[in-house]
C-alpha cells in the first residue's frame, strides 16, 4: 500500500521508522518548516524531518495550508495518509478532495481524552489506565471512527518518557496491522462510543509551574507529567528548579507554610511540605542552566537547609 505521512515529534518518528520497515511503501513525508525553538531561538530541524532525510525519503515542509500544499499533495500517489503527532488541524477543504484516507494514530482509548494533550492529561488526572486508538481523521478533531485500540497500564513508575515508549511499542505494530487489513481485507471502522467522552486542553506554560499547596499526590502526578521535558518547576532564589522526579512521604504537624524544605539530609533527602500537611520528596533536580542531579548533591552544593521556602517569594 502507497502511504505518505505527516508528523513533527519525537514520538511520530517511531512510527514513521516502523512504517517504513514494513510492506507499505511510504512515498513522502510532511513536516513542519524548520523554525527558531527554545530561549536561545535556533533554527532546529524537525525530528521527523530528520529521520525522513536519513532514510532517503522525499520531504515536503509545510508553513501553512497553501496552494503550494495542496499542489504537492495532488501530484503524489497514496492510498491512506497516516497522521502522527501532527500537531496541526487540518482545514475541512482537504477533507472534501481527499476523503476517507486520512489514520490518525491517537494515544488514548477514544472517547477518552479527545485533544492536544492525552498523555499529560492521562498522567496528571493519575490514571490507572490507557491506550493507543488508530481511528479515522475528520475535521472534527479526534471524532473519527475506530480501526482498532489496545490498553496499557500506567504504573506509578511512569512518566510522560516511558509513557511514550509504551505508546510506539503498542501502537506502532497495531498501525501496521491495521493497513495490513485494510489491503487485505478492506477493514472497515467502527463509530466511536458515545459514552466516556473526556477532553483535553493545550498545556501552557502556567501548568508547569509547581503549587506546593496542593496535595502531593497531584504535585507528584504534575512532576512526572512534565518530566523530563519541558519539566515541572518551581522557584529557588530567583531561578527556576526543576524537578523531574518524586515520591509521596509522610505527614507532619504544626503550621508549616507549603514549599518550605522539611528535611534535608542524606537519610531522608530532601523533602518539602506540601497541602493537606503531607510531604513530598524530590528525587531528580535540575537547577536552571546545570544539569539534573540527585537530591543528595543538590543539597550539598547549594547547602539547603531545613526552612528554606521554594515557590515564588
Amino acid at each position: 500500500m502507497e502511504i505518505i505521512y505527516f508528523g513533527s515529534s519525537e514520538l511520530s518518528v517511531h512510527f514513521l521508522e516502523s512504517l517504513d520497515d514494513s510492506s507499505h511503501q511510504v512515498n513522502e513525508v510532511f513536516v513542519y518548516r524548520d523554525k527558531k525553538r527554545g530561549r536561545g531561538r535556533k533554527v532546529s530541524a524537525n525530528p521527523v524531518k530528520v529521520c525522513a532525510s536519513a532514510r532517503g525519503l522525499k520531504i515536503f515542509e509545510i508553513t501553512n495550508f497553501d496552494e503550494n500544499f495542496y499542489r504537492e499533495l495532488s501530484s503524489v500517489p497514496f492510498d491512506y495518509s497516516i497522521v502522527v503527532s501532527f500537531g496541526m488541524i487540518f482545514p475541512e477543504a482537504i477533507f472534501k478532495k481527499w476523503s476517507d484516507v486520512w489514520i490518525n494514530v491517537h494515544p488514548s482509548l477514544l472517547p477518552a481524552y479527545r485533544g492536544p494533550s492525552p498523555m499529560i492529561s492521562a498522567l496528571l488526572d493519575g490514571a490507572k489506565e490507557t491506550g493507543v486508538t488508530i481511528n479515522e481523521v475528520v475535521y472534527k478533531v479526534d471524532r473519527g471512527k475506530i480501526y482498532a485500540q489496545t490498553s496499557f497500564n500506567i504504573d506509578e513508575s511512569d512518566n510522560i518518557d516511558s509513557l511514550g515508549e509504551k505508546v510506539v511499542s503498542f501502537g506502532a505494530p497495531l498501525l501496521t496491522n491495521v493497513l495490513d487489513l485494510i489491503e487485505k481485507y478492506g477493514y472497515q471502522p467502527r463509530s466511536q462510543s458515545k459514552k466516556g467522552i473526556t477532553h483535553t486542553r493545550k498545556i501552557t506554560t502556567k501548568d508547569l509551574l509547581i503549587d506546593w499547596t496542593r496535595p502531593p499526590d497531584e504535585i507528584f502526578n504534575r512532576i512526572r507529567a512534565f518530566s523530563t521535558r519541558p519539566g515541572a518547576y518551581t522557584l529557588f532564589k530567583g531561578s527556576r528548579l526543576k524537578v523531574l522526579a518524586s515520591s509521596v512521604r509522610g505527614s507532619f504537624t504544626g503550621n508549616v507554610r507549603a514549599g518550605t524544605v522539611m528535611t534535608a539530609r542524606k537519610d531522608e533527602g530532601l523533602t518539602i511540605a506540601c497541602g493537606c500537611k503531607k510531604t513530598l520528596k524530590l528525587d531528580v533536580i535540575q537547577p536552571q542552566g546545570k544539569k539534573p542531579m540527585d537530591s543528595i548533591s543538590f543539597i550539598n552544593g547549594y547547602r539547603i537547609k531545613p526552612g528554606i521556602i521554594l515557590g515564588n517569594d
